[in-house]
Parts: structure tokens; sequence; C-alpha cells
């Protein structure tokens, strides 16, 4: 049994250290509406929750590791250790207005490290978790010529590069514990790490007597915050019982080292023209959440969430040429799981957990005015393997995000993006300290 512990927490220290590597080395994620603040904010949750359009506050399950509400993590067998290891690949077309004011289309296509947590129990009707998973993505890349007559006359043929890439992981470590076997309380304790660069350069490339012009821009955040929840189960009869969950995660400011630099480059030499150094802080507000769960054990279930956030009074550095501010995010998650026959041995497939939902979520990004909306539908499916918990899960999640209310594609800051990402995991479920009884 030691070997075999010893054997998962070092599965689990190498898979913990490559997440941020991995983050470092490539995009993590791609958006043009990452160019502002601290990038986009990533939804919280794994494989599993995602598949049923992201719901989770309401939810326990002892065959998953839920990591929106701190509470349910002590809905478990009482000797089981889970390790849930997630990877996501999006696919991403872009459509909007290029430099001229023409309409444009590009793709990307992302593959990513998730998250990583492990979740082992403490004392009878309590548990711990810990892990790491992405809090918000910067990725951007695009390129364009001057096409204004007076300064191509002037200048030549003027290429302009933005580009910026990294973000903010957040490393947890919580506890739970139940209470007169219906009420669960939980608290996660967060650490923020992350890099976010950015970067512009302007490339006179018909002009000797012009050097390249960059400017560059580095952050490097740091900061803590706790997340509480509750949860309280009511049996209602017939196999059937209602869960209902709040969590309240308490605000934060992130600080941490922020350089600018400047510099011009021509022939075989380079100019620095500004090389500033200081403090960065970045204002995390409040967050609200709650949801709830209507379940027929070993059958279906159905759950919806509500969360919101206030980022009215959050600072960010402003973007030249964009009215960039920032908004109120609520979002609004729906999801169902349906389960043929758990037991079943003859027929796999009515073994395997199906699930379906739908989600509508504004983000904290505003452009002139007008609020960048995400919705999106999700289907994905569990396969259970080995001792029916242990499980291979699959989400694919379709949706489209841009500017609330525009409907013009060419609007300035208006980037329409319709993705398909699918998410895989798998959920390692073991049971400790059992007695093995031979005859």
């Amino acid at each position: 049994m030691k070997k075999k512990m010893k054997k998962l927490f070092i599965y689990a220290a190498v898979l913990l250290l490559s997440l941020p590597v991995a983050a470092q080395e490539a995009y993590s994620a791609y958006s043009p509406y990452s160019l502002f603040g601290i990038g986009q904010i990533e939804s919280v949750g794994d494989q599993n929750t995602a598949a049923m359009g992201g719901i989770g506050v309401g939810l326990r399950d002892p065959s998953l590791i839920n990591l929106l509400n701190p509470a349910a993590v002590t809905a478990r067998e009482e000797n089981a250790f889970m390790l849930d290891f997630g990877v996501k690949q999006s696919n991403v077309i872009f459509t909007g207005a290029d430099a001229e004011g023409k309409l444009a289309r590009s793709a990307k296509n992302l593959f990513n490290i998730d998250h990583v947590v492990a979740s082992f129990p403490i004392f009878k009707h309590s548990a711990f978790k810990v892990g790491i998973m992405p809090y918000s993505n910067t990725g951007y890349a695009f390129t364009f010529h001057e096409y204004k007559d007076e300064v191509l006359a002037n200048l030549g043929d003027v290429q302009y590069f933005r580009s910026g890439q990294g973000g903010i992981n957040q490393l947890f470590a919580g506890a739970g514990v139940t209470l007169f076997d219906r009420l669960s309380l939980g608290a996660d304790a967060i650490f923020y790490l992350g890099t976010i660069k950015r970067s512009t350069s302007t490339y006179f490339n018909t002009n000797e007597n012009q050097r390249t012009a960059t400017r560059t821009w580095k952050a490097v955040p740091r900061g803590f915050s706790a997340k509480l929840g509750l949860q309280y189960e009511q049996p209602l009869g017939n196999n059937l019982s209602l869960t209902v969950g709040a969590t309240y995660k308490i605000g934060s400011t992130l600080k941490g080292d922020y350089s600018d630099m400047a510099y011009a480059t021509g022939g075989n030499y380079t100019d620095t023209t500004i090389n500033n150094s200081y403090t960065v802080k970045y204002s995390i507000p409040q967050e609200i959440a709650a949801g709830f769960t209507l379940r027929k054990s070993d059958s279906w279930m159905f759950g919806f969430d509500y969360t919101r956030q206030d980022w009215t009074k959050s600072v960010f550095d402003p973007t030249p040429g964009v009215n960039f501010s920032t908004g109120v995010t609520q979002s609004f998650n729906a999801g169902i799981e349906y389960i043929p026959n758990r037991y079943d041995v003859r027929y796999y497939f009515r073994t395997v957990t199906y699930r379906l939902g739908a989600y509508h979520k504004t983000q904290y990004i505003m452009i002139d005015g007008h609020q960048v909306t995400t919705n999106g539908i999700t289907v994905g499916f569990a396969l259970p393997v080995y001792n029916r918990r242990t499980s291979v899960s699959v989400a694919v999640d379709v949706g489209e995000t841009s500017l609330a209310g525009v409907k013009d594609l060419t609007a300035p800051g208006n980037v329409r993006e319709r993705f398909v990402k699918i998410s895989m995991g798998l959920n390692l479920y073991d049971l400790w300290f059992q007695k093995v009884l031979y005859n």
C-alpha cells in the first residue's frame, strides 16, 4: 500500500509541475479579446462538469472531483483516493473586420493540459484535495499593413505586429466535512501565479532610413484568495434527492513585477528608449454562486447554476484606440446526465454516463459599452473502466463568443468566435486501507 501511495503522489506531483511549464511554451488560449485586462477568465471545472453546461455548485457525485464547490469534496466513499487529469483541444474560427474595415476570417487550433487535481480522505466524513488549473489566459497575434496613402507616400510599406501570451494559473488546496449526514462545508485556499507578456512592433519594410520599433510589457502577478462552499442534501423519497449549494470567493489583489521596455533596431545595433520597472496591481472581485441538482440515484440528474462577479471597480491599463471598460459577469448553466444501468453486466454501453448541457455567460470585458458574451451547448460521456468508478471522460463544447447587441461583424472591436472545444480526462479512482479477507 505504501509503495502504491508513493507512486500516485509522484505521478500527481509530476503532472502538477508540468502544467505551468506547458502553458509557458505555447499558447494556452487564443482570442483577440484576451488583449484586454488579465485576459479571458476560464470556466472552472473538469470535463465531467463541462459536459453538463458547467454546473457543479449543487453537484454531489462520489465518482468525480467537483472543482466548483469546496464542500463537494466529501461526496465520496470513505477510503476513496481520486486523481483527475484533463486536457483540452480548441478549434476556433474568427470573423471580423481587418484594418481597412473589410470582413476577414482566420482560424486557430490549440491543444493544452487543462488541470490536475487529487483528492483523498482525512478522517471520517472529511476529505482533502489539491490541484492546479488555469484562471485566465492571454493569447493573440495579428499583423496588418498600413493602408493610408499619405503614410505610404512618406514611409513606404509599414507593417504592424501585436502579440500577447501567458496567463494566470490557480494552485489550490482545500478540505471539507459533512455534518449531520446532510450538511457539507468546505474551503479552498487559492494561490494565483502567472506571467502575461504583450508586445507591439512596427516594421518599415521598404524604408532603410527607419528602424524597427518594438515595445514589450511583462507582468508577473501573484496573490492569494479563498473560496468557501456549502451543500445541503435532502432526500425526497422514491430514490430522489435534492441538493442545494452555494459558494463565495473572497476578492483579492494580485501584485507583482511589471516591466515596460521599448527599443529601436536597425543594422547591427539596438537602442533602448524606454526601460521601466515597477509593481503592478490587479484587483480580482469577490464572486458568488448558487445552484441545485435533482437526482434519482444511479439513473438521472438535472442541475442549474448561477454565478455573479462585479468587475466594474477593477482598473486595468487602457488600450490605445479602443474604448475598453469592465462590467459585471454573470453565468447561467444547466445540465443533465443519464445512466441507463450502472451495474449492467451484459451491455457495456448501458453503464456509460451520458451528459448534456447549455450555458450563457457574460465576460468582464466591454468594448464601446457592449459586453463580450458567450453562448454554448455541451455534450459528453464517461466510459467506466476497471471498478466502474474509474472512467475516461469526454466533453464537447460548441458555442459562439461576440459583443452582445452588435450584429455587424465589421463594427470596430467586434470579433465573432465560433468554436468547438473538446475536453478529455482520466478519472482514477481507488480504495485505500481495505482489509482483504481470505477463506
